[in-house]
């Protein structure tokens, strides 16, 4: 009997909340390898924009949730979600240098807004826009990884691959992060993260929960995953 219980719970697990946590959705990345047509984080898939999947399953899990994003989303619109571009000076000193300035853009902007919304929240989980099919208990497994002393940085890896933007930060590195991007020019999450106490979550059970829609042919992928029916109702 107890077998059987155990085989029955996993299945039937719902979205779950777990500590003081801001989720922060990077909506930012130019898609240039999805080709032509809508922003990335606004293509079809299983008819609602790819965003919207992560937005859904993400939200559950933290005590609010905001998208970074440069570009209009208006397919958010329907979620009541807040949304939020790059800080003012950031975007500037993205047109001086012609180009946007990374991930590390969108993850000042998550940890400047929790401070502002949330001061008692200590830490932001950003999640990539393109990344649909999130486990529903994230949160938890993170923060059942905080120990005291608590990381700074705690990024989830599964097999080899480290996912530098599906991380808990602890706001605490707003100021270093700003004078990080703006000052030092530093670009590459993981180049900032390794200054300080960065852990990791290595995934049970593979990569399945983290295909990352990069390309048409993936979002192909992302559809067959989802199959005939679920496309058309909430995951």
């Amino acid at each position: 009997m107890a077998s059987k219980a155990k085989r029955d719970f996993r299945p039937n697990l719902g979205p779950v909340r777990a500590g003081a946590l801001v989720g922060v959705v990077l909506a930012g990345g130019e898609g240039r390898r999805m080709g032509p047509g809508l922003l990335k984080p606004l293509r079809k898939l299983g008819g609602r924009p790819m965003v919207a999947h992560v937005v859904e399953r993400l939200r559950p899990q933290v005590m609010d949730l905001v998208v970074v994003a440069n570009d209009p989303l208006p397919g958010l619109r329907a979620l009541k979600v807040s949304v939020i571009p790059d800080p003012p000076d950031v975007q500037r000193a993205a047109r001086r240098d012609g180009r946007r300035l990374g991930p590390l853009a969108g993850i000042l902007a998550g940890m400047e807004w929790a401070r502002e919304h949330h001061p008692h929240a200590g830490w932001i989980l950003t999640a990539p826009a393109d990344v649909p099919f999130l486990p529903l208990d994230l949160t938890v497994r993170l923060c059942g990884l905080m120990h005291v002393p608590e990381p700074d940085v705690l990024m989830v890896r599964h097999g080899r691959r480290l996912e530098h933007t599906l991380a808990v930060w602890s706001v605490k590195l707003a100021a270093d992060l700003r004078r990080a991007v703006l000052e030092e020019g530093v670009r590459r999450v993981e180049e900032f993260a390794r200054r300080y106490v960065l852990a990791e979550l290595a995934w049970p059970g593979g990569a399945t929960p983290f295909l990352n829609v990069n390309t048409p042919a993936e979002l192909s992928v992302a559809a067959r995953r989802l199959g005939p029916t679920r496309s058309r109702s909430r995951r």
